[in-house]
């Protein structure tokens, strides 16, 4: 499978994912994603808060998940503990990189250790953390992104996949090790106009698919001069225009 064609199959999917969320951005509702959030609280040994519904809180930490719920450590109260019986709703806050991930679940049952078996959530609120929202383009081989890594001599091809007025998600095929917070310079950027813009990027996020073999980096513009802003601004914003008339 090609590199365009393995990048066209995962924008299908994060399409739809998007499409099923429409009705607020800001809510986590597909089960798989609902189960890597909660891992990641789990493995960050993050503190969470129990509420319940007489908005008393309680402390407490989620010691497992699987695939079809989740357990919650003993909390420290007797009367608080009491009242964690099965179909107990209790409301879950907790934040994980100063962001919120908020949720209702029901008390399945008190485990003979004194845990608390609880249900999945349907979803889960956190707010995007995103300063700009992406965009994501069609026809990705003719938007092109020539780099080389800052104070190596390797050099870097690859496709911008999705573009927001803060930076660019690129894929891209390369043998050579970059890492979060890899400084691209020089970098330019081809539109599919034949425009070329020349920026440097700060590298936020490195994802390589295993299956595919292509990496997906994700990109904050740095230091970007007033003109190839102008640019920038005026191809995302004339974008934005032509997918709203299709």
């Amino acid at each position: 499978m090609s590199i365009f064609s393995s990048v066209k199959s995962l924008l299908t999917t994060e399409e739809k994912s998007s499409s099923e969320q429409q009705g607020n951005p800001n809510f986590i509702q597909h089960p798989s994603r609902i189960k890597h959030m909660l891992q990641v609280l789990c493995e960050a040994h993050v503190q969470i808060t129990i509420i319940f519904d007489d908005k008393t809180e309680h402390t407490s930490r989620l010691l497992s998940v699987t695939s079809d719920d989740i357990v919650f450590d003993q909390l420290n109260s007797l009367g608080a503990h009491k009242r964690m019986l099965k179909g107990f709703v209790i409301q879950v806050n907790a934040k994980h990189h100063a962001v919120p991930l908020n949720f209702s679940t029901t008390v399945i049952e008190t485990t003979s250790d004194g845990y608390y078996l609880v249900a999945l959530p349907n979803k889960i609120y956190h707010p995007e953390k995103r300063s700009f929202f992406r965009i994501a383009l069609n026809d990705i081989e003719k938007y092109k992104v020539n780099s080389i890594i800052q104070f190596s001599e390797n050099s870097l091809t690859g496709y911008i996949y999705d573009i927001s007025y803060g930076g660019i998600s690129i894929a891209m095929k390369s043998d050579a090790y970059i890492k979060s917070e890899s400084i691209l310079s020089p970098a330019s950027i081809t539109l599919k106009s034949g425009n070329i813009l020349h920026v440097d990027l700060t590298v936020r996020s490195v994802k390589t698919n295993q299956q595919d073999g292509f990496t997906r980096l994700g990109c904050e513009f740095l230091n970007i001069d007033s003109a190839t802003k102008r640019s920038l601004h005026k191809f995302i914003a004339t974008y934005e225009r032509q997918r709203a008339k299709r």
